[in-house]
């Protein structure tokens, strides 16, 4: 028997057949999501997931991160909360190394990564190649 709140994970040439129909929520920080992301993406941080559920669309939820690992617990609250929710394994990482569209934007040379943010190490390490990158 399937449980009903079980969510499904899919790749990121998986998500690309359905993009940009599908509504695609990035549960990375407001700060990661300006710097490098899926054009169209709804950016709800992870942290501010549960109280915004109303801005959610009523529709089958992708969901993607920088890796996985916030968007598998994403997708956890919202199959919990009745919604029906998909996992993107490997995040925007993976979504670009498979050579999908990523906007981004360079983040003033003045202004610090955000003090804290476990992500901002792997961000860093990511942006470079991000910037190489022309858009699509």
């Amino acid at each position: 028997m399937t449980d009903p709140r079980a969510f499904r994970t899919v790749t990121a040439d998986q998500l690309a057949l359905v993009w940009p129909r599908a509504a695609l929520v990035d549960v990375r920080s407001r700060e990661e999501h300006a710097t490098a992301r899926v054009p169209g993406s709804l950016n709800i941080p992870l942290d501010e997931l549960a109280s915004r559920l109303a801005d959610l669309p009523n529709t089958t939820l992708y969901l993607m991160c920088g890796s996985g690992k916030r968007s598998t617990q994403a997708a956890r609250l919202l199959t919990d909360r009745g919604h029906t929710a998909v996992n993107v394994a490997g995040g925007i990482t993976e979504w670009y190394r498979a050579g999908h569209p990523v906007t981004y934007n360079q983040a003033p040379a003045d202004q610090p990564p955000p003090a804290g943010n476990p992500a901002a190490p792997g961000l860093r390490r990511l942006l470079p190649r991000l910037f190489r990158r022309t858009s699509a």
